[in-house]
């Protein structure tokens, strides 16, 4: 990939360098903006739908009990420390570390602070509104009889570690391909993928939270970094196009 000359990503002879704006072109970010729209408003769609469901004890809040005592009855013992492991992944100990140090090897690689300020708005925020969010809501924690290591305290809707951990490693995920390897967006992308719903599991099976919490945390973060990508997108187009 070519460095342009603010340290912002620009086409190589490869092409495909930028996430952004494909080579620099403002036709090709106005469809990115489009996608990520999209994206927008489905994971927004889908919260709402799990918070009626919260608030109203309908919909997939039915199944919650269920499967949280099927989980329960399937434990083991090396799965439930592996579990205790993983879901640290997803905590603000390890992923504000994690985030400084991408960010200070992307300085160093591209010197540009855009990648740090674009994880750091994608955690932030993602924290703040589940923030906002469960007090609102203010939804029990499953019985202390199916967490492990319980009893946990704090609201539960929405799972906070699975909003901050889509929202973050997404993010991360797109700096790296955009600053990074953008050769590597696949492997970066599945990369992600897995820590999400990796740690969304290790807090269901922990017992810790109800199904529809950590999908309502998916939906939230992932309606959060959409907003973030938007909000960049926005900018991109504005600095590429024409005087």
């Amino acid at each position: 990939m070519v460095q342009s000359g603010n340290g912002e990503p620009s086409g190589g002879a490869h092409g495909g360098s930028s996430f952004f704006v494909d080579n620099g072109r403002v036709k090709s970010g106005r469809r990115s903006l489009i996608a990520w729209s999209i994206v927008a408003l489905i994971s927004a769609l889908a919260f709402g739908f799990l918070l009626w469901g919260v608030l109203a004890h309908n919909g997939l809040t039915r199944a919650d009990l269920e499967v949280a005592t099927f989980v329960a009855g399937h434990r083991t013992a090396w799965l439930t420390t592996v579990m205790r492991i993983v879901t640290w992944l997803g905590s603000s100990f390890f992923i504000i570390p994690l985030g400084v140090a991408v960010g200070g090897i992307l300085w160093l690689r591209r010197h540009t602070w855009r990648p740090v300020l674009m994880m750091s708005a994608a955690f932030l925020g993602a924290a703040g509104l589940y923030d906002i969010v469960k007090p609102a809501v203010a939804r029990v924690r499953p019985p202390a009889a199916l967490q492990v290591g319980g009893p946990d305290g704090g609201w539960s809707f929405p799972s906070g570690h699975a909003t901050q951990t889509i929202a973050f490693y997404g993010m991360m995920a797109i700096v790296l391909i955009a600053w990074y390897a953008a050769r590597r967006r696949v492997l970066f992308a599945i990369g992600a993928a897995l820590v999400t719903i990796v740690v969304g599991a290790s807090r269901l099976y922990l017992g810790v939270h109800w199904l529809t919490d950590v999908l309502g945390g998916y939906a939230l973060g992932l309606s959060w970094l959409a907003v973030v990508v938007i909000a960049t997108l926005l900018l991109r187009i504005s600095e590429q196009a024409p005087r």
